[in-house]
């Protein structure tokens, strides 16, 4: 995971993101192929409330990873 202190200044987005990253690879490892993958940034995180942003990055990761598993 790559999450830049430029796209995302505070630790706890940082972090935040991390944990949900990790969370969504858990619970859809098995239907992944056998690969490494790397998960980053691409722009600045709006600001929002962590909830918010926790359940926005989970969506989106979760769409990457079903996109990958098919």
């Amino acid at each position: 995971m790559v999450i830049a202190k430029r796209f995302a200044a505070h630790a706890s987005t940082r972090n935040a993101l991390k944990r949900v990253i990790r969370e969504a690879f858990r619970h859809q490892r098995l239907a992944l192929p056998a690969k490494d993958y790397v998960v980053r940034l691409h722009s600045k995180v709006a600001p929002a409330t962590l909830t918010a942003l926790k359940r926005a990055a989970r969506a989106e990761v979760d769409a990457h990873f079903a996109r990958i598993a098919r």
